[in-house]
């Protein structure tokens, strides 16, 4: 996965019922390959997504790096999970609910959807993303498997 090239898919794209989850494999391959290009993983998203689901980053990233299917991954991570169905549908609702702002930003810059990204002037974009991925990255210490 190559997401210098393009955007990682959709957060609103399903793997085994989980919302979110084939966007975070695809940042999770490019992060393990280094083609993450401008993407932040864990960005603060990827950790509520994970806290919502109580997983974690050396959890996903482990599956990735062993599995090669999406549905395989899910269903691993659906097993190790304490939660019901029901629970799950729930924390998937409430993390839609909760970053639907974000989500739609997230859909205007990947070109989802037409309209304005970020509501900043464009000479301050770069430098906070780059704040932002290096805070995401100091807070997450995804990498420690």
């Amino acid at each position: 996965m190559d997401l210098r090239q393009h955007p990682p898919r959709r957060w609103s794209d399903t793997a085994a019922g989980l919302i979110w989850l084939p966007r975070l494999i695809d940042k999770v391959r490019a992060f393990q390959a280094g083609t993450l290009g401008t993407y932040a993983y864990p960005s603060a998203l990827d950790q509520s997504f994970m806290r919502h689901l109580r997983l974690t980053p050396a959890q996903i990233e482990s599956l990735v790096r062993d599995m090669t299917s999406d549905e395989a991954i899910g269903a691993a991570l659906r097993q190790s999970m304490p939660l019901s169905d029901e629970d799950i549908r729930t924390r998937c609702a409430a993390f839609q609910k909760k970053y639907w702002w974000a989500f739609a930003v997230l859909d205007r810059d990947d070109g989802y959807t037409h309209g304005l990204g970020y509501p900043l002037p464009q000479f301050l974009q770069r430098p906070l993303w780059r704040w932002y991925q290096r805070w995401s990255a100091q807070k997450a210490h995804a990498t420690s498997i």
